[in-house]
């Protein structure tokens, strides 16, 4: 939920239709209203320092976006629905990665439990692309990210102030 202000206004009663379970989340999570902002993601079980938490999977998981592919998709949806969407989208390696299932909850937080694996890539470790655990996760704790980590595109933060939508990356700088 990247707008931490103007998403308050999210109610238990949407939960059911913000749902879209998929195969990309390891843990047992629910979503839940969030202190932080609007709802957000919380494990229901303990989750260990280095866990994967969910899978980065181009089409099933994710659908990558050049400026092109990012405008078409725009120019189907409502105002409301592409504010929406921008605000759950990111930026990485000149890409705005739309995520396709719950992960588009996750909150920020400048003091995050998930990100890159917490021992960096290779050798087992992460991939660079997936979320995993940065230390041990307490059942029932919310799973944040510090959304200042992800890149910024000057296209993207155009269409978002065009649409008057907050991106991933304002966020993340603004509650640094």
């Amino acid at each position: 939920n990247f707008s931490l202000g103007r998403r308050r206004h999210v109610v238990a009663a949407n939960l059911a239709s913000l749902a879209q379970r998929c195969d990309a989340m390891q843990v047992p999570y629910e979503v839940k209203p969030s202190p932080i902002a609007g709802v957000g993601l919380f494990v229901t079980q303990p989750v260990a320092r280095g866990a994967l938490l969910w899978k980065y999977a181009p089409g099933e998981s994710v659908r990558e976006h050049d400026e092109a592919s990012l405008r078409a998709q725009l120019k189907t949806l409502t105002p409301q629905a592409a504010q929406d969407l921008l605000e759950h989208v990111y930026c990485w390696l000149g890409q705005v990665i739309e995520i396709l299932d719950d992960a588009k909850l996750w909150n920020h937080s400048k003091s995050p439990n998930t990100g890159d694996h917490p021992d960096g890539e290779g050798d087992g470790a992460g991939d660079g692309v997936s979320s995993y655990a940065l230390r041990d996760i307490a059942a029932g704790e919310e799973l944040t990210d510090d959304y200042s980590l992800h890149h910024a595109l000057p296209w993207f933060e155009q269409i978002c102030k065009d649409v008057g939508a907050e991106s991933c990356i304002a966020v993340g700088n603004s509650y640094k």
